[in-house]
């Protein structure tokens, strides 16, 4: 569309047209703008323009010699200026391109969400202007004041680091909390001050720290430092580790040789809580310039790292970037590796808002078209991954190469997996949350100088709180979920204030003493999350030191790293924690790794529940005994049977993935099908139903003509989210040339997937309904 349709001020005529994309409304439009004459503008061009009278930064992507037939006769306003030439590499745009296929999603939608927010809205900071840092100091005019035994310990650290510090390493490096800070800057204890650092430095101490040294390679990690180091343009490899088998420092001499070429690394985590551990040894070996990127920095960070990555492309210099799954986008120039660690973990998949990407695929997408090489490492490779490892029919060689690392550094033995048979407890008379082995162990810890970690399903104080008396369980009034009970801190030796929240929208309400359906008094609540494991853990077991480790505690910039400073200084013996605290963490003090409640985990209905529990266990047991002393794993289940539970006894993983495939064959699902999940929200059920069904209706021709069938519609598995009502249809087709065929490419297809039989996205949201939206998520992990 034009810019303007105002007359334009007189001028020289223009040289050409310009389709310029600006970032307005839910996924940016493009605008023509005349070409002013004497002005070299191209595709990938910063520039800036006038919207209704205001000025935007909007970037080039299509030039034309001749009008568009739609702009003739229309006065059009031309581009005020050039603010950054060649912003987007032709090569990074095509990437774009090949997302978009694969997620069905636009070109412009995926623009946006792979450039770091606000790009277009910031100025370029000059060159040589650095960044500003903050240093912390005592205030000499407050000697004498009355401290706190933790302020005091602040200003004792100051005094003994030379009298001042940067802020940021007070909070990420020595532990002490902000509100700690900003108490003691309200009070004038500590004065602040900005010292600017040039770009790329680190800004840690007065001078650079000397580099860490490589490792010595085991005979495994030098065998697959040298497959990496021999594999083709493109290629994948599976570096397959145990937990504890080197496989960072396969990463890190990987990246080591591919630097000292000139070419740039990318190393990717699944979750922000990883990145702490992983930048500080990236940084310990390649030094303070490593740049960090992912959503748990502000804006303009993030602005600033992506500025970073196109420099260095410009001046073709290499550089090492660390990030979570948007970290893949980057505009790394001359890419030579792209590692994921941990590549079976979920949070490598976008489920909202829309592209619904997979890191991995985006990743193994860039590598062919870059020629860099893309490790993928984990202890419990996803079945996808581990399918693309076997052989091709007619002989030809897997995909996927296969690198494994089957022991532990030094030898150290894998722990042994011991069950607690909860059925026996209970016939036993111990109806406790935790078991006595578990308890009798844990008594032991401090005495032995050793610390654990205890996995909870769920976070909270209780999982929900329903009546005795009718049944009826307490929901959020604006999603079909049970609200949470939360407790309080404990003050002047009285139990802590409770509340209910809901872990979708964040509602919070207070706790009712009767039952609003029946009026009963007898509410009581049920089941057991974080909290109330610390609460029993702290009474049970006196003087055990407990730190907890979840998504209400990790809150903010350094949450996961003060915790994680915390517990691997020897602040605690315990960390209690939910999932994530099974994630590739490295403490070399936990001798032993608990699971309460495993059989939460094991009974989902869903296709990968099995898969992803074992991963969670097996994981889970790896952090135990990664140092001298041995470990143990000890898992609480009524479920000792349970197949999952089999194999995270035997650790026969291999085992487990060979079953599940041949059920997989037989049942035509992933990875010997695909799926697409078309998720619909509306303000009404009815609404929402109703524009399901006339959706399906219109897609149903072309989807069964393809071999495809459509599930649906149906409500979502939770039917309402912050008022407003979901439903979905799933679309399923099995791969063409799947029997028997560890790889497909059934069609052709360029990006190595079967085509999804689907109209293109403008033209299904075209057929809803005003205020239905549509998320079109291919390849979902969960249905």
């Amino acid at each position: 569309m034009p810019a303007s349709s105002s007359p334009s001020p007189p001028g020289p005529a223009p040289q050409g047209w310009l389709e310029v994309w600006l970032e307005a409304g839910r996924e940016g439009r493009t605008f023509t703008y005349a070409h002013p004459s004497g002005l070299a503008i191209g595709v990938g061009d910063l520039v800036r323009v006038r919207l209704q009278g205001r000025p935007h930064t909007g970037l080039v992507v299509a030039t034309a010699a001749a009008c568009p037939a739609a702009m003739e006769g229309r006065a059009v306003l031309p581009v005020d200026a050039v603010l950054e030439s060649a912003a987007i590499d032709p090569l990074w745009q095509a990437l774009l391109e090949g997302v978009a296929r694969q997620c069905h999603t636009g070109l412009f939608r995926t623009l946006k969400s792979a450039l770091p927010p606000g790009w277009l809205g910031q100025a370029r900071r000059p060159a040589g202007q650095g960044r500003v840092l903050w240093t912390v100091r005592p205030n000499p005019a407050a000697a004498g004041e009355t401290v706190t035994p933790r302020q005091q310990a602040l200003l004792d650290h100051l005094a003994s680091h030379g009298g001042a510090r940067l802020l940021r390493d007070l909070v990420q490096e020595a532990g002490f909390g902000r509100s700690l800070i900003g108490t003691m800057e309200r009070r004038g204890l500590l004065l602040r001050e900005a010292a600017r650092v040039p770009s790329g430095a680190g800004g840690r101490g007065a001078g650079p720290a000397p580099l860490e040294s490589a490792q010595p390679a085991s005979p495994a990690q030098a065998a697959a430092l040298a497959a990496i180091a021999d594999a083709p343009p493109g290629q994948s490899l599976l570096l397959w580790g145990v937990t504890g088998s080197g496989k960072t420092e396969v990463y890190l001499q990987a990246a080591a040789r591919e630097l000292a070429a000139g070419r740039s690394v990318l190393i990717l985590a699944p979750e922000i809580g990883l990145i702490p551990q992983l930048l500080d040894r990236c940084r310990r070996r390649f030094g303070p310039a490593v740049i960090e990127y992912h959503s748990g920095m502000g804006d303009g960070e993030r602005v600033l790292a992506w500025r970073r990555c196109l420099e260095a492309a410009r001046q073709h210099a290499p550089c090492l970037a660390v990030g979570t799954r948007s970290a893949v986008f980057l505009p790394l120039g001359q890419l030579g590796l792209i590692v994921l660690d941990e590549e079976h973990d979920a949070s490598y998949k976008q489920e909202s808002p829309m592209p619904c990407y997979h890191a991995r695929e985006v990743a193994r997408l860039r590598a062919r078209q870059t020629g860099a090489r893309l490790v993928l490492g984990s202890a419990t490779p996803s079945l996808e991954t581990w399918w693309r490892c076997q052989p091709r029919p007619q002989g030809q060689p897997a995909d996927t190469r296969l690198l494994p690392l089957p022991e532990r550094i030094g030898r150290r033995p894998l722990p042994p997996v011991r069950l607690v048979d909860m059925r026996q407890e209970l016939v036993d008379g111990h109806r406790r949350l935790i078991s006595r082995p578990l308890m009798a162990r844990l008594e032991t810890l401090q005495e032995r100088g050793e610390q654990a970690v205890v996995l909870v399903p769920r976070r909270g104080y209780r999982s929900f709180l329903s009546c005795r008396s009718c049944g009826e369980v307490v929901l959020c009034p604006h999603c079909d979920v049970a609200l949470t009970v939360h407790r309080g801190p404990r003050a002047g030796g009285q139990e802590g204030r409770e509340w209910l929240r809901c872990h979708w929208c964040d509602h919070r309400q207070e706790m009712g003493d009767r039952c609003g359906h029946c009026g009963s008094t007898a509410f009581k609540p049920f089941g057991a999350g974080t909290q109330r494991v610390m609460e029993q853990l702290a009474t049970e077991l006196e003087g055990l030191r407990l730190i907890r480790f979840d998504r209400d505690t990790t809150r903010g910039r350094d949450g996961h790293r003060r915790l994680l400073e915390r517990f691997a200084a020897g602040e605690a013996d315990v960390l209690v924690g939910t999932q994530m605290l099974a994630k590739g963490m490295d403490l070399p003090r936990v001798t032993l790794a608990a699971v309460l409640a495993a059989d939460g985990l094991l009974h989902r209905p869903d296709l990968r529940a099995a898969e992803q529990c074992l991963q969670l266990l097996l994981q889970l047991a790896g952090r135990a005994g990664r140092g001298e002393r041995p470990g143990e794993v000890l898992v609480q289940t009524y479920s000792p049977d349970h197949p999952v539970i089999r194999h995270l006894v035997d650790g026969r993983y291999a085992a487990f993935l060979a079953e599940e495939l041949e059920l997989r064959r037989q049942g035509g699902m992933v990875p010997f099908g695909r799926a697409c999940l078309l998720r619909l929200a509306g303000p009404t059920a009815s609404g929402t139903a109703t524009a399901a069904a006339a959706l399906a209706e219109r897609i149903r021709p072309a989807v069964e003509a393809a071999g495809w069938v459509v599930i649906g519609p149906a409500p979502a598995p939770v039917a309402r989210v912050a008022g407003r009502s979901r439903w979905q249809l799933l679309l399923h087709g099995s791969l063409r040339a799947a029997d028997g065929v560890a790889h497909g490419t059934p069609d052709g297809d360029s990006d190595g997937e079967t085509a999804l039989p689907l109209p293109p996205e403008a033209d299904l949201r075209r057929a809803l309904p005003p205020g239905v939206s549509l998320t079109i998520d291919p390849d979902p992990l969960e249905l």
